[in-house]
């Protein structure tokens, strides 16, 4: 049986709702949701994002959607954002349109986290 459906059954078991089943195991309510396999909707922002797509500009079920606390509104990411979650610095991509930043930022490579386990991957090499 899949993780995803395991957890499910526990949490259907004990007549739980996924929030209620949240706070029963000390998590947030999108951890729980991503575990039974869907989208945190909107997204924690205290926690890491997921993958970006080349459709991130537009509104569709994989988009990153977030809550807006001075407007009281959901909102999509702005280029900015979608940069700084790729760990590229704040207005990389500011001389192309923005349909064209977040299709970039979509298609890209997390290059930093790369950066960051290299000389661990090197000196394993080094050492075999």
């Amino acid at each position: 049986m899949r993780f995803s459906d395991e957890i499910k059954r526990i949490r259907q078991r004990c007549f739980l709702t996924q929030q209620d089943f949240a706070k029963e195991i000390n998590v947030s309510f999108s951890t729980v949701h991503r575990w039974e396999g869907g989208m945190a909707f909107p997204e924690n922002l205290e926690e890491p994002a997921r993958t970006m797509l080349t459709s991130e500009g537009t509104t569709n079920r994989s988009s990153h959607i977030i809550f807006y606390e001075e407007l009281k509104n959901y909102r999509i990411l702005t280029p900015i954002e979608c940069e700084l979650i790729q760990m590229f610095p704040a207005n990389w991509t500011n001389t192309i349109p923005n349909r064209n930043r977040y299709f970039m930022m979509g298609n890209t490579l997390v290059t930093g986290i790369v950066s960051r386990i290299e000389p661990i991957i090197r000196e394993i090499i080094e050492q075999e």
